[in-house]
């Protein structure tokens, strides 16, 4: 077990609560999630983003290559520039999403690290001639991110006074302990955000140093619990709830940020641009504002008037903004109208909510 892993479970140990939305330790409360909910906007924050993995590829062919391969524009972009794109297969479905990264001699790819065998195994399949090499460097880091609006003035002390004026997915890089730490804008759940990526062996220490209360400002650690609460606030899509291969691009709310207009040809372009003709999705993602205290398991169906399953409740929570429970959902157009009723049934429990356009208004 990684060192930072060891560092985990003694927290775990120690009293924080666990998160069961990945697949390896991490910790969904510290404390209260209400103090943790506010610190995401006041900040600075720190959350352990090590659920995200990291792949890089090399080689002289390596960006027309990942050009053709994702929705979005990746030949255009020059060291220190990103993009968030999808990966499709040949019908147009998401195999997965991606953060795009450019480095000095590299491309990185941000990921969900649930989704790196089906990116290996992808890129595999779609490595013929050319001169690409694609690498797992996923447990060489960890990942931390930094959110709210004290973040700018946190990693001032270590020299970077322009991260506010970062553009979305643009990196730097900071020095911590004579190490270089490559540092990311990327406002994953809402708030203003940075990621660092630091060297595993020194993530321990980067850390406690970050959350050291004798400095000022420090971080507050804050669990995944409170990041899926604000996120789902701001209408955030998220990587094997509401980004899965059952989806399409359209649907999810997303061309706008994840697929390029003007690029060339690139794997599953034909259905992507034929829906985008005719303006037409058969389902989309869309908020609803649940009634009742109880807060709903997801997946949970979402029904009609005549009882019939109408979509999918694909996330939910309570939301301290609306004082009152709030969820992510696919519905068919058909019955996606904003304002419209719709039943909510899962295992334990059923209940109703209204159909609002994303992201809610807080």
């Amino acid at each position: 077990m990684s060192l930072w892993l060891q560092f985990v479970d003694q927290l775990l140990e120690s009293g924080s609560q666990p998160t069961a939305e990945y697949d390896r330790p991490g910790v969904g409360r510290f404390g209260a999630i209400e103090r943790e909910y506010d610190a995401l906007a006041d900040g600075p924050a720190i959350v352990d983003r090590s659920y995200r993995g990291l792949l890089e590829i090399t080689g002289s062919d390596r960006g027309p290559w990942l050009h053709n391969l994702t929705t979005n524009q990746v030949k255009p972009l020059s060291s220190g520039d990103g993009n968030y794109a999808f990966t499709l297969n040949l019908k147009g479905r998401i195999l997965f999403d991606l953060n795009i990264m450019v480095r000095a001699d590299s491309i990185w790819i941000d990921l969900d690290r649930r989704f790196l065998g089906i990116a290996m195994q992808h890129f595999d399949k779609y490595t013929i001639m050319e001169d690409v090499k694609v690498a797992d460097r996923s447990d060489e880091w960890v990942r931390f991110g930094l959110v709210g609006s004290g973040t700018a003035e946190l990693v001032s002390r270590f020299g970077v006074t322009t991260a506010a004026n970062l553009p979305f997915l643009g990196m730097t890089d900071i020095r911590f302990s004579d190490v270089e730490v490559p540092l990311l804008r990327h406002d994953f759940c809402g708030p203003f955000a940075l990621e660092l990526f630091v060297p595993a062996e020194h993530a321990v220490e980067c850390w406690r140093s970050l959350t050291d209360e004798s400095q000022s400002p420090h971080a507050v650690p804050v669990g995944d619990d409170a990041v899926q609460v604000r996120r789902i606030e701001a209408g955030i899509p998220w990587s094997l709830r509401e980004i899965t291969d059952e989806y399409l691009p359209a649907e999810t709310g997303l061309m706008e940020k994840a697929v390029s207009e003007t690029k060339g040809c690139y794997l599953g372009q034909e259905v992507v641009e034929r829906m985008r003709s005719r303006q037409v999705v058969a389902r989309r993602l869309m908020g609803l504002e649940i009634a009742g205290s109880d807060c709903p398991k997801a997946p949970a169906d979402l029904l009609n008037a005549d009882a019939k399953v109408v979509g999918k409740l694909t996330s939910a929570c309570h939301s301290p903004a609306k004082a009152g429970l709030i969820g992510l959902g696919y519905v068919k157009t058909a019955s996606g109208a904003v304002g419209g009723r719709l039943g909510v049934s899962w295992e334990d429990g059923t209940t109703e909510g209204v159909l609002v356009d994303l992201p809610f208004s807080l």
